[in-house]
Order: structure tokens, then sequence, then C-alpha cells
């Protein structure tokens, strides 16, 4: 097993250390992580287990961007931060989930059908429906503001 120090992990997170110290002194006190202070940090069997397993979750994101969308890997890379850490863990549970079907079997085929779609010229899409309904009722509120004015 690894092990890294408090700077490493400071830098890495793009915070001071007093913050990244208090972070790990949590997960220390959790049981996830082996710390104390001035000395090296390393997981517990506990912590690697669900550093393994949000590893595989946000691989799962993370290639989808890379390999269905066809981002670049540092594009990739910050798409699934931003997913990753900012929606909900259901949320990010379910696109995992999606991302791992589309590169199973049933999967196969609709990726396929996107790069093809990804390869073709643009043709001028249609308005989006949603878009034209919530402009009306924007349209609606302001007019009705207007009448409520006069």
């Amino acid at each position: 097993m690894g092990w890294t120090r408090l700077k490493k992990i400071s830098n890495f997170l793009r915070v001071k250390m007093p913050s990244a110290k208090q972070f790990l002194e949590r997960l220390a006190s959790a049981g996830l992580l082996y710390y104390e202070h001035r000395g090296g940090i390393s997981l517990t069997p506990e912590g690697k287990r669900i550093a393994v397993a949000e590893n595989a979750r946000f691989n799962a994101v993370k290639i989808f961007f890379c390999e269905i969308l066809q981002l670049s890997s540092e594009e990739a890379d910050e798409a699934a931060w931003n997913i990753y850490f900012n929606l909900s863990e259901n949320t990010v549970n379910k696109f995992s989930d999606f991302a791992r079907f589309l590169f199973e079997d049933e999967g196969k085929e609709i990726v396929e059908k996107f790069r093809k779609f990804l390869s073709q010229p643009r043709k001028k899409l249609a308005p989006c429906p949603l878009t034209m309904h919530i402009s009306g009722v924007e349209n609606t509120q302001e007019r009705t503001k207007e009448e409520a004015e006069k």
C-alpha cells in the first residue's frame, strides 16, 4: 500500500495545508486512513475499499467523456470532476451506470450510431420545444405584469 504527505494532498486539492490537515484528521477519525502529524498518510483497508469503488465510478464517467463524446483527456477529466463533485450521489450513480451500459454489448450499437452522428456535417437543428415553451411562459408573465401595472 502506498503513502503520501500532507503537502502533496494540499497541492493536489489546491487548498491550504491547514484545510487539508483538518480534512485528513476527519478521515482518520472515521477509520479511513492512517495519519500522524508530520508523518506519512496511507489508507486503511476500509479506506482502500471505498477509494477503489469511488475511483471506478469516477473513471466510468471520465471514459464516457473520452470514448463516447470524444473529448480530450484534459476536457474529460475536468468534466468528470465537475459532474462527480457537483451532482448528487444518486445522479452520479445513474450517470456512471449509463456510461457502463454503453460499453456493454447492448450499448455498442448506440455508441456507434452516436459516433456516426458526430462525424456527419451538422444540420441546423429545430429549436428545442422546451425552450420555446419556457419563452412562451416568460412572455405571458411579462404581459401579465405589464397589464397589472396599467
